[in-house]
């Protein structure tokens, strides 16, 4: 009987070691690789740049479908952004339109990336997007 008993406690032993280990792992994958941290877009009405030196580095960028197959989470901020601010009230014009999540650290990195000095003629307005810095 105590033989039994101890190779029982060693099979038990055995997968509490396994699941111990196996959560860790799951957790270093989840957290370092960025699963499971996300963050959200957000879309802002813009002025059209113009002349004026401090959008010198921005690009009026005109988004495709090959864009928004790309990044889905701007078709997502442009197709339901906020109609109703008054563009004419410049504290409503201030405040974001929309937001959308996005599921992963790299998935902000790349966004980010893309997103950068970029202004997106949409419908006949200007608007900007951004993700906030971690």
């Amino acid at each position: 009987m105590d033989e039994k008993s101890a190779k029982s406690k060693k099979i038990i032993a055995g997968i509490l070691i396994l699941i111990v280990g196996l959560s860790i792992g799951y957790l270093i994958l989840f957290f370092g690789v960025g699963l499971g941290e996300g963050s959200y877009v957000y879309l802002f009405y813009s002025s059209e740049p113009g002349d004026d030196p401090k959008w010198s580095e921005w690009k009026i960028f005109v988004p495709t479908e090959e864009v928004f197959q790309k990044y889905p989470e701007l078709k997502e901020l442009l197709l339901t952004r906020n109609t109703s601010i008054n563009l004419s009230n410049p504290d409503e014009v201030e405040t974001w339109s929309h937001k959308v999540p996005v599921k992963t650290r790299q998935r902000c990195n790349e966004l980010r990336e893309f997103l950068y000095h970029k202004i997106f003629y949409w419908e006949g307005e200007y608007y900007t997007a951004a993700i906030p810095m971690e």
